[in-house]
């Protein structure tokens, strides 16, 4: 989307901060023109990055997010539409461009019905513009076929979404009640998680030796291991798409401040299904926490966390880990459950 003049005003003042903006997601459909049960939606192909996607545009200052929507897919493609519903309000993640700018946006998808015109790359920001039956859709990107689905789901209400947060005692004592004076409640708040980058690979490293000496795993102090463990998170954190971890921050034992508990999830590469089409399943693992930082749900927030980046930025349709007794009571309150089949494992010694 080329930038509004609004946009480039208030970077003048603050420079690449971050900036919240609202956007709008055009999902325009239209009946097939041959009559078939087949309808069509309208595309277009980004010339940033060749990506097809419905059209997508900023909301001018005091604008109506159903009319960015309409302005948007005449401006883009040249189509005329009329906004029916609202079907999915989000919030995106953030975004640093190519200049450091940086940006965040609250996405308002709109789904609209197409009253006039032919589609074409109408101004210079894509490529290509049209129709697509919606049984032979160009790629798209999961996140893209999220706001799609949203727009043809037969909902009367928008849907929305949460950010999974656990709610825990804050790292205070709890006076004892005295004589028949009640106790005082305790507060709650709310854990504080952040998506790990690849500055947190040796941290990611801690806490899987601290979650194997927890196990009872011999040799976790060898270095050869540890580097080996390193250099994997930080290869593998450089691909946002392959792996995601999340990471609580708090005071370390060496007095130092930086991840004390953290999860992280990636996939492991199958055949395909006709349940899982794409073959690739989920898995979380290196969920651990600092022995100092425990029982405040640290640990839990961040498994919460990877669960929602497997819901909403990937495709799999099974998620799978492997829990110790302690651990299983909060992956069963999560939804986790036993596989279909009983694995076995056929361990080789070298």
């Amino acid at each position: 989307m080329a930038v509004p003049e609004f946009v480039l005003a208030l970077r003048e003042h603050i420079g690449h901060a971050p900036l919240w903006l609202s956007g709008v997601t055009a999902v325009v459909l239209r009946d097939s023109p041959d009559g078939s049960s087949d309808p069509q939606v309208l595309l277009v192909r980004r010339a940033d990055d060749g990506r097809w996607t419905p059209v997508t545009g900023i909301i001018d200052p005091g604008e109506e997010p159903a009319d960015a929507a309409a302005r948007e897919t005449l401006e883009e493609a040249g189509v005329v539409a009329v906004a029916e519903r609202l079907v999915l309000v989000h919030t995106l993640p953030p975004i640093t461009y190519d200049n450091g700018d940086q940006a965040q946006y609250l996405d308002l998808v709109f789904r609209l019905r197409w009253t006039a015109g032919d589609p074409w790359p109408a101004d210079g920001e894509n490529t290509e513009a049209a129709w697509f039956a919606l049984s032979a859709l160009p790629p798209m990107t999961p996140q893209m076929h999220a706001r799609l689905d949203a727009a043809l789901a037969d909902e009367p209400a928008a849907a929305f979404r949460t950010t999974p947060v656990a709610a825990v005692p804050p790292v205070r004592e709890v006076p004892e009640p005295v004589g028949n004076e009640a106790q005082t409640p305790r507060e709650l708040r709310a854990v504080a998680v952040r998506r790990a980058g690849v500055e947190d690979a040796a941290a990611l490293t801690r806490l899987r030796r601290v979650m194997l000496a927890a196990m009872g795993m011999a040799e976790v102090d060898e270095p050869g291991w540890q580097d080996a463990c390193t250099a994997w998170f930080a290869q593998r954190l450089a691909d946002p798409a392959a792996l995601a971890a999340f990471v609580v921050d708090g005071d370390l034992p060496d007095g130092t401040h930086g991840p004390v508990a953290g999860a992280v999830g990636d996939f492991h590469a199958h055949a395909p299904e006709p349940w899982n089409p794409s073959g690739r399943r989920g898995h979380v693992f290196n969920v651990a926490t600092e022995p100092d930082a425990r029982r405040r749900g640290y640990a839990r927030a961040c498994v919460m966390a990877v669960m929602q980046w497997f819901r909403d930025e990937t495709e799999v349709t099974r998620v799978g880990l492997s829990a110790t007794a302690a651990g299983r009571p909060m992956y069963e309150h999560l939804g986790f459950g036993p596989p279909r089949g009983h694995e076995m494992v056929w361990r080789i010694d070298r």
